[in-house]
């Protein structure tokens, strides 16, 4: 068994929340898996537990500490695996993700400022508009080796590989918008008014946009006197995703969505035997609507199929008179 911890404290997602927005279906499915699931607060614990395989900070709303940092910082230098999935900020006036951003830096990727949108029309086929980019072609990445699955990122924002890496380390793209997308740095007009233009005069950038990178690196850490001759040198591995919503229980169930999270966290793990396109599960029921769908639902609900069975009523009152 893998041990897996969520960091909390930060507005993170709840790896068992049942809500729309929280992560239960995707906690029911690594525990499928054989991980173990566990909570971290590490501005009280200090440091991250030596039995964690992998660290997920999923959503923070507000940025960590420089202590906090340190710890992570302390846990990739003995082999430690993080996935940082860092959404764009959800108002004008959101605090930035500064020291977070920071260490996605130090790992060779830059989060963009502003959000990606969309224009293709592909996000109408799952019930979305432009400001959820979808993904049908992944860079070449053993996370999405023989991936062909189509996923959907709400609300998600650049991470760029830093050309020429930093520091020793060179990350990799493993999802991509479509060539119809780019990187809107106008964020104001687009929460405000919901207004969205390419503007590259303005610096917005055209698509393909990557979503996602990833590095690793050789561990320092000697292999256990123990581990048998097969056994796979530790290495530090970090992964960037510029949205957590998309493993949220209201998208996850969305195409490809849950096999990217698996398929994502089985390299960070080092165990690239679960790389795969998973069985649907029957379990999964969730239906997503547009504004549009659920006020139409409304109306039929409240209003339309009660006066159809209360003129049934009348009509049928009228016949026997």
């Amino acid at each position: 068994s893998k041990k897996v911890y969520f960091t909390t404290g930060h507005g993170e997602k709840d790896s068992t929340s049942q809500e729309r927005n929280g992560y239960g279906v995707i906690g029911t499915a690594m525990t499928r898996e054989n991980y173990g699931l566990g909570t971290l607060v590490l501005a009280q614990t200090g440091a991250v537990p030596d039995d964690a395989s992998a660290v997920i900070i999923a959503g923070p709303t507000n940025d960590f500490f420089p202590p906090e940092i340190d710890a992570l910082k302390k846990y990739l230098e003995k082999s430690g695996k993080l996935l940082m999935l860092l959404d764009p900020p959800e108002r004008t006036d959101s605090a930035p993700l500064t020291n977070l951003i920071a260490l996605a830096h130090e790992w060779g990727m830059d989060a963009g400022a502003g959000a990606v949108v969309d224009a293709s029309g592909m996000g109408r086929l799952i019930g979305t508009d432009a400001a959820t980019p979808v993904a049908a072609n992944y860079p070449a990445h053993p996370i999405t080796d023989r991936f062909q699955l189509m996923t959907a990122y709400p609300f998600t924002r650049a991470i760029t590989p830093v050309a020429g890496g930093v520091n020793g380390h060179t990350a990799q793209a493993f999802i991509e918008s479509s060539p119809r997308s780019w990187n809107e740095l106008d964020l104001a007009s687009m929460l405000s008014e919901g207004r969205v233009e390419l503007e590259e005069a303005k610096g917005d950038k055209a698509g393909p946009v990557p979503l996602a990178a990833a590095a690793s690196a050789v561990s320092g850490e000697a292999p256990k006197p123990d581990a048998p001759p097969d056994a796979l040198r530790p290495e530090t591995r970090v992964a960037v995703i510029g949205d957590s919503d998309f493993a949220t229980n209201g998208v996850v169930g969305v195409q490809g969505n849950r096999d990217m999270f698996m398929n994502t966290l089985g390299w960070l793990s080092q165990q690239e035997g679960l790389i795969s396109i998973r069985t649907r599960e029957a379990d999964d029921r969730r239906l997503t609507l547009t504004a549009t769908q659920q006020s139409n639902l409304t109306w039929l609900v409240t209003l339309i199929v009660p006066g159809l069975v209360f003129a049934t009523g009348i009509y049928g009152w009228y016949r026997r008179r």
